[in-house]
C-alpha cells in the first residue's frame, strides 16, 4: 500500500455532490451581485458595498471549499477569474488589481478552512 492511500481516504481526489456548488455560487455572486448592488446604491455609493461583496465572497467561498473539500488553487484562481468577468461587465480597467486580492483572500480562507476541518477530525476520535 502506498503512502498516498491515507490521503485518498481522508480527502476525496475530486469534488462530489454539493461540493460542486461552491465554485458555481461564488461565480454567480460575482456576476449577479454588482448587477443588483450598483443600481440599488447608485454610482459612487455602490463602491463600498461592492468591495465588501467581492472580498466577502472570496473569503466565504474559500473557507467553505477548504472546510468541505480541501485546499486547492483551483477555487482561488477561479475567484480571480470570476472577478475578472465582473470587471469586464461592470467596472473600469483599473480594478484588475482586485482580482489578485480576491485570489489571495480565497487562498488564505481555503487554507484556514482546511485547518479547521483537520482540527475537527482530530478532535473527534
Amino acid at each position: 500500500m502506498s503512502e498516498n492511500s491515507t490521503f485518498d481516504i481522508d480527502k476525496p481526489s475530486e469534488r462530489r455532490g454539493w461540493q460542486h456548488a461552491t465554485p458555481y455560487l461564488m461565480f454567480a455572486a460575482y456576476v449577479l451581485g454588482p448587477l443588483i448592488l450598483i443600481p440599488t446604491f447608485g454610482g459612487q455609493r455602490a463602491v463600498v458595498p461592492v468591495l465588501i461583496l467581492i472580498f466577502a465572497t472570496a473569503a466565504i467561498a474559500g473557507f467553505v471549499d477548504g472546510l468541505t473539500y480541501r485546499f486547492t488553487w483551483s477555487l482561488p484562481i477561479l475567484t480571480g477569474f470570476g472577478f475578472g468577468v465582473a470587471r469586464w461587465l461592470y467596472f473600469n480597467d483599473e480594478t484588475f488589481i482586485y482580482a489578485l486580492g480576491c485570489t489571495v483572500v480565497a487562498a488564505a480562507a481555503a487554507a484556514v478552512g482546511q485547518q479547521v476541518a483537520a482540527h475537527r477530525l482530530s478532535t473527534k476520535g
